[in-house]
């Protein structure tokens, strides 16, 4: 542990023979120097002033040296002291106790009052302060730096996005973050920006305002700096003002310049300790910023390891320096000319970026800036809102950054937009969207619009707004916008085979996030952990309530109007005061309304399902067993007399000489449904067959016969065409590539997994599949339509979408051939493709007999078909490659259909998947 010197120094208040300047130099003598300075050998030295004046000496004050004396240029063999921290004592310390004893003297035997400088016990120097009334004050020791780095940032992530939002506060619209250099992924050196420092190496750039010299020394330099404070500071003094005036006009007017002068935003941080996450991201750190109105850069350099505690001995923060120079500009600040470079490297042990973290950043990131661009009361009032702020991930080691949503892989059953206000009243929409599927027997529908209720008196539990009977109080939080999205997790209403992928997501982000000005302050994942809504608990004591996992969502603040929601310092959520208490109970309230139908129709579908026979071998045992009935009763039964009245009651058989020919109907129409039930027995046996691996397998071979019957016509074609065009030869390239990769893998997707994506216009690949079944259109003389000028881009792998549309029309032209010659439509079957631009969809559509109501539900099953000899994997590919692509095929809805009488019609729905689409507009 660190020692410490304590001395008396004599000081006269007058007439002093010295050079001195109380409380900021001590002056002694020469003749005594060598002597004197021994005792500073060992700082620091912590001192009490004597004034000995004759027969009333006293002590009047105290301070501290931490530097060794030096010489006074002016007088040979003299020398000062610095002084720091001087307090004059407020009452002078009489040098005599009551007792008459001298006070140096009591407990220091070499006391000698000769001595200017002279040693003093530990015990009399405080004795002497504390009679003298001299004051303590709070010190910061270095080792803060470390506490507020490793140990109050609570993660990587948190650290990073605390730098982002710095970015934003300095009224930056863009800021990068860059990482190089990471140990534990593979190099990609020729592509670092930063070669010269050691890995890892994190850079966050913005174009910001920038730093100034008293920004960098008062604000960033300076923690809890109350730079940020004061204007939040102000926001709730004018609002107080304004409220006790009656006029909170007056305090809207004051926000609305305030937000003008700063791009339209207040400060996210408040509690100054964000940027101290450089410590816990690495050992070194640089910063680069420059203000617009210089010509020079600042760069503050600072090595985290000199603030370390060495030895044991501890070190004042004030104490460790900091290097802070001018330079040229030497990174493009932008067309502002201005913004701010940090620069962290070296790393920290017990801190490792990998590349689930740094995609985790990403993740993070891709989600700061809230979706809500354009919400419900904006909509209303025919505005927009928006933060104006990008922030962008870059790692050369990782390439480009995946990130998959819910929303490209299925659309959410329910959907809230709702406005609270500052009284607790919720405006809100509610809509309900089923799955395309044929297995959901609902409409979609508003369930509400427009309405309204008030959230205070739908608490859960105890009402913490309740006041008297009838009376309830205002909620602290203040008013906000919220959305909710709501999904079963479980099939039919998940209609996609991405449904493990689905889960997978909503366990991982489900909850509700809080964005404040846009941005993201409390992400759903937190909420989830910390139930700030107690959904958790409710779902444990009753698991058919709704959790965080069912939904994805988020609150819209401004500051402005939420002034009492506070950060916490951790940056890992609000402080759990009154009013965040009172946000999570009106949160809450909103989630269990749409519970309400939540429940509502998930319990419809059970009961309508639960009356129904589900077992295909059942299916086919009272179906044969009804067929024989009716068989016995028209062999058997004199129907016209019908001495039983049996058909009484059947109005369908009340006519005599109708009743053997309706019973003949039912009799086939059973027969047909014994049909479908044996083949739906199948099905499910397929199902069970093709489980895990084996489904894979048989897909593969699936599309390896379709790949090789491509290339094998492809190839024909070539050969016929004598001079074949370089389009074609690169088609049968593709075709070939495929084959191999599937011959070489032997797995469902790999031909399709493997394959780069690219833009590419969707007429080429309709063009391609056209001319692959050229030669099958004219046998079957089927006139193949193509709507071409509505075509538009998508950005996807070319062989998957050919295999789509091949699947769709082989289907079309396999039952287009089962057309009888006295069917209408036999000598002019047709396959029309129509294109929408807008809403980037593609209908399939033929005349041909159209699909079996038998298999409708079963449709985009693995197995199920009606084909002779049975494929059933057709459909199901269609689906699986659309969703691969974030698309989507479902039967065509009726006010979308074609202007056929009969056949089948699907759509392909390529509204989510990337593409050219502001081209196409």
């Amino acid at each position: 542990m660190q020692t410490k010197n304590y001395l008396t120094l004599v000081q006269k208040i007058e007439d002093s023979d010295y050079n001195d300047f109380i409380g900021k130099y001590y002056h002694f003598p020469g003749t005594s120097a060598k002597s004197y300075l021994n005792q500073f050998k060992d700082l620091p030295v912590e001192f009490v002033y004597f004034d000995p004046v004759k027969e009333s000496g006293s002590f009047f004050g105290c301070g501290k040296i931490t530097k060794p004396p030096f010489e006074d240029k002016r007088e040979p063999g003299y020398y000062f002291a610095e002084i720091e921290s001087f307090q004059k004592f407020p009452k002078p310390v009489f040098y005599k106790n009551e007792k008459g004893e001298v006070i140096e003297k009591i407990d220091n035997p070499q006391y000698n009052a000769q001595n200017a400088v002279r040693a003093i016990p530990q015990k009399t120097y405080d004795g002497i302060c504390l009679d003298g009334g001299a004051q303590l004050n709070f010190k910061a020791d270095a080792h803060l730096v470390q506490v507020l780095g490793e140990q109050l940032i609570a993660s990587e992530r948190v650290g990073i996005l605390e730098l982002v939002k710095n970015a934003y506060d300095a009224n930056a619209s863009n800021c990068t973050v860059r990482f190089e250099k990471v140990p534990d992924l593979p190099p990609s050196e020729g592509d670092y920006q930063f070669k010269t420092f050691d890995g890892p190496v994190i850079v966050i750039t913005d174009d910001g305002d920038g730093m100034n010299k008293n920004i960098i020394e008062n604000g960033w330099l300076r923690p809890a700096s109350t730079i940020k404070t004061n204007v939040k500071e102000e926001i709730k003094r004018q609002r107080k003002q304004a409220l006790e005036s009656g006029d909170i006009g007056i305090y809207d007017r004051w926000l609305k310049q305030y937000k003008k002068a700063n791009k339209g935003r207040l400060p996210l941080g408040e509690k100054g300790v964000g940027r101290f996450a450089t410590h816990r991201l690495g050992r070194n750190l640089i910063i680069k910023t420059k203000t617009a109105d210089i010509d020079f850069e600042y760069v503050l350099t600072i090595n985290w390891d000199d603030f370390d505690i060495v030895g044991g001995l501890s070190k004042d923060l004030d104490s460790v320096a900091v290097d802070l120079i001018r330079q040229k500009p030497s990174i493009d600040y932008g067309s502002g000319n201005s913004g701010t470079q940090i620069i962290i490297y070296g790393g920290r042990d017990g801190f490792n970026l990998s590349k689930d973290i740094i995609e985790e950043i990403y993740a993070s990131i891709q989600k700061l800036n809230s979706p809500n661009l354009n919400n419900l009361k904006n909509r209303k009032e025919g505005k927009s809102t928006g933060s104006n702020f990008n922030a962008f991930v870059e790692c050369p080691q990782i390439g480009e950054f995946v990130s998959e949503s819910i929303y490209d892989l299925a659309d959410p059953i329910f959907t809230l937009d709702g406005i609270v206000d500052e009284k607790g009243i919720l405006n809100f929409d509610l809509k309900f969207n089923p799955p395309k599927s044929n297995q959901i027997p609902f409409p979609s529908e508003v369930l509400a619009e427009d309405n309204y209720l008030d959230l205070r008196k739908t608490i859960d539990g105890k009402n913490p707004f309740k006041i008297d009977l009838g009376e309830y109080r205002k909620p602290e939080c203040g008013g906000f916008y919220v959305h909710l999205d709501l999904w079963y997790r479980i099939s039919p209403w998940i209609d996609t085979i991405n449904t493990k992928k689905i889960q997978e997501l909503l366990d991982d982000y489900g909850g509700i996030s809080i964005y404040r000005d846009s941005l993201n302050l409390f992400p759903a994942e937190w909420g989830a952990e910390l139930d700030w809504l107690n959904l958790t608990k409710r779902h444990i004591k009753k698991g058919s309530n709704i959790s965080y996992y069912n939904m994805m969502g988020y609150v819209e603040l401004e500051q402005g109007k939420n002034i009492e929601l506070v950060d916490k310092t951790d940056r890992q959520g609000l402080i759990e005061n009154t009013a965040f208490n009172d946000l999570s109970h009106l949160v809450a309230a909103i989630v269990f309304r749409v519970e309400l139908d939540y429940k509502l129709k998930r319990d419809s579908l059970t009961d309508i399902r639960s009356t129904i026979i589900k077992k295909p071998t059942v299916i086919h045992d009272v179906s044969n067993q009804t067929s024989s009935l009716v068989e016995n009763i028209i062999d058997r039964y004199d129907i016209v007399k019908d001495p039983m009245e049996l058909f009484d009651s059947i109005s369908s058989l009340k006519e005599p000489n109708q009743r053997e020919e309706k019973l003949i109907d039912l009799q086939r129409s059973l027969k047909e449904l014994e049909k479908s039930a044996k083949q739906m027995a199948q099905i499910e046996e397929q199902l069970v067959e093709e489980a895990g691996y084996g489904k894979a397998v048989a897909v593969s071979i699936h599309e390896l016969a379709k790949t090789t019957t491509n290339l094998y016509n492809g190839i024909i074609r070539v050969l016929k065409s004598g001079r074949p065009k370089k389009s074609e030869l690169e088609d049968l390239r593709k075709a070939s590539g495929s084959l191999r990769s599937e011959l070489k893998n032997l797995s469902p997707l790999r031909t399709i997994r493997n394959e780069k994506k690219q833009e590419f216009d969707i007429i080429k690949s309709i063009n391609f599949v056209k001319s692959v079944f050229k030669r099958r259109l004219s046998s079957s003389k089927i006139e193949l339509t193509v709507e071409s000028d509505n075509s538009f881009t998508i950005y996807a792998r070319y062989g998957a979408v050919n295999q789509i549309l091949s699947n769709l029309i082989d289907n079309s032209i396999y039952w287009l051939d089962t057309l009888e010659k006295t069917d209408p439509n036999y000598n002019s079957k047709k396959i029309y493709l129509r294109l929408n631009k807008e809403f980037r969809e593609i209908v399939v559509a033929d005349n041909g007999p159209g699909i079996d109501n038998a298999i409708l539900p079963y449709l985009f099953k693995s197995g199920a078909s009606m084909r002779n000899p049975p494929s059933g994997l057709g459909l199901y590919i269609c689906r699986y490659y659309m969703n691969r692509m974030k698309g989507d095929i479902y039967l065509t809805p009726e006010k979308d259909k074609v202007d056929f009488k009969s056949g089948a019609q699907f759509t392909l729905d390529f509204s989510r998947t990337p593409g050219n689409i502001e081209k196409d507009k």
